[in-house]
């Protein structure tokens, strides 16, 4: 059984054509009739409709319009214009936006059942199965490689999961490595990039970059390979099975997996120099490591590529040999590849007001600053990370800066006497951290209120447009995720919900004091279709905007 929809402004060619396709036995149809483009909305956000017969030329949301809706909620659907001699060529043209036919009003009551007949068959057609699943096969290829990235990058930011959940992912987004067996890592750089390359030209050299690694790589070990910082590329490496592969790391296969991965790094470089014209380096990690490491060898491999020889044009490097200059320095044991990003996270708890965590990752860093035997200048390099940080956050936040700007001489942000005691730096951001959760506790709500009006009046100011909370966070100068958690506990609902019960407010007051077309109201409400403004109002208020409009308007000579 398929639906029509009839849709036309004349009852009289609504019902002609209601009785002409009852009369049909032959077709298998549930006919519905709509006699305006807004009530023909309405249907289509109730039901799938797989045919529509519509006017062309009607008041309000004219037959294109409704087209493009239609092609918006339900793609498959097949809609055939009706049209007169005068708009004959404006219905041939609206086939190019996804029209199935058209057909003259005058035309006989056969031709038209002979345009259903074809659109039921067209309908058959792609319903069938082997055309279906090429098609979803078609969308997930394309989508695949972002999904692949999307997924690799999480792991190599620190999400875990269980081999079971890793076999599970690289089996649905195809990626080619074994969940059960631990990996190499190999990073590459761009050395460098010429003033006159676009960020276009630098993406596309980047690319070919990895596209010639995964050539020579492909040969002798499977792999799998991410590009981050536009000018990085990480790759996951693994021995190609094999029946002496036991899935530990001190077998031939992978001796064999690291040594090849080792010698083509060379003729990776001339390559690109060739071919390219490009200087790029190389680390690569000494040994295969567990899955749940990959975070942690990861950011050690990428600070490797930041200090030290790491930081010279054309290397190739393990992550041995940044500790062969001298293995007793404890600027290297120092530097255990977190340096970063603990200075980050501790960035990311002063925004979201996490004291605890802040104190546990401050006093693992500094701890340098009281250890006689680490080199000058790496608690230099600590002061002038910390300093970054807290320099960040006061003037990212002027209020909170003048306040501890009273207690703490914030000159020493600046600079620093050499001559001083390390010691001291430590109880110097002790002090201004406390100023920093001290003046967050003493607002209290203030606070968190300013934040929660100064969201209301974004989404006031802004409310045709897509209102994210990535949008929102920006605006008030807050972590998402934080503005999120402080947004429902001052208010005790989600923003998401708020968003909808304002537009909601907004819609029935638009409906009730206004004029305006439903299509207008869905654009001034940031809706890209009136279709998606219609679900939205239904699911908000269990009828649809016509029909709220219709009930509440006051009846033909009453006074109100």
């Amino acid at each position: 059984m398929y639906r029509l929809l009839i849709v036309d402004d004349l009852p009289i060619i609504v019902d002609g054509l209601l009785e002409l396709f009852e009369q049909t036995s032959h077709l298998p149809l549930e006919v519905m009739s709509a006699y305006s483009g807004e009530e023909a909305l309405e249907v289509l956000s109730d039901h799938r409709i797989d045919i529509v017969v519509s006017d062309i030329k009607m008041p309000g949301i004219e037959g294109i319009e409704l087209l493009r809706e239609i092609k918006s909620q339900w793609p498959a659907c097949k809609v055939i214009f009706l049209t007169g001699y005068n708009d004959f060529h404006y219905a041939r043209s609206a086939i190019t936006y996804g029209g199935f036919d058209y057909i003259l009003k005058v035309e006989s009551d056969e031709k038209i059942i002979q345009s259903v007949e074809r659109a039921i068959e067209k309908i058959e057609e792609e319903q069938d199965q082997v055309q279906m699943i090429a098609r979803a096969q078609s969308k997930m290829r394309l989508a695949l490689p972002s999904l692949q990235k999307e997924f690799m990058w999480g792991l190599l930011q620190g999400k875990q999961a269980t081999e079971e959940e890793l076999r599970q992912a690289f089996k649905e987004i195809d990626i080619p490595l074994d969940a059960t067996m631990p990996v190499y890592l190999l990073m590459g750089r761009v050395d460098a990039w010429k003033e006159m390359f676009t960020m276009p030209d630098k993406a596309l050299l980047t690319y070919a970059l990895q596209n010639i690694c995964d050539e020579y790589l492909s040969a002798q070990v499977r792999s799998f390979s991410v590009v981050f910082e536009l000018s990085k590329i990480v790759w996951i490496i693994q021995p190609k099975a094999s029946d002496e592969l036991s899935g530990h790391a001190g077998g031939l296969d992978w001796m064999r997996a690291h040594r090849y991965t080792s010698c083509i790094l060379d003729s990776v470089q001339e390559t690109c120099k060739k071919l390219l014209r490009l200087s790029v380096s190389f680390l690569l990690g000494s040994e295969a490591i567990p899955w749940n490491s990959l975070s942690d060898r990861f950011h050690s491999i990428k600070y490797g590529l930041m200090q030290g020889h790491g930081l010279l044009h054309e290397v190739i490097m393990t992550d041995k040999d940044m500790q062969k200059a001298d293995p007793t320095d404890k600027a290297e044991s120092y530097h255990d590849g977190f340096f970063h990003a603990r200075v980050q996270l501790l960035m990311t708890c002063l925004e979201n007001n996490h004291r605890e965590q802040f104190n546990k990752l401050f006093v693992e860093l500094t701890a340098i600053w009281n250890d006689p035997d680490t080199p000058c200048e790496r608690k230099s390099e600590l002061y002038h990370s910390l300093s970054s940080v807290f320099l960040f956050y006061l003037y990212k936040y002027r209020d909170i800066r003048d306040h501890v700007n009273l207690q703490v001489d914030l000159d020493i942000l600046f600079r620093y006497d050499d001559s001083a005691p390390w010691p001291e730096l430590v109880e110097y951001y002790w002090k201004i951290a406390d100023c920093v959760f001290e003046w967050n506790a003493q607002r209290g709500l203030q606070l968190p209120t300013e934040v929660v009006n100064k969201v209301h009046r974004y989404i006031e100011e802004h409310i045709a447009t897509d209102i994210s909370l990535t949008a929102l966070a920006d605006y008030v100068g807050l972590n998402p995720s934080y503005l999120s958690r402080l947004y429902k506990q001052m208010t005790g609902i989600g923003l998401s919900k708020y968003v909808n019960d304002y537009k909601n407010v907004i819609a029935k007051d638009m409906l009730l004091n206004t004029s305006m077309k439903v299509n207008e109201i869905a654009a001034a409400l940031g809706y890209n279709s009136a279709l998606a403004f219609i679900r939205f109002f239904k699911k908000q208020n269990e009828t649809t905007p016509q029909d709220f409009r219709t009930a509440r308007s006051p009846m033909p000579g009453i006074t109100t």
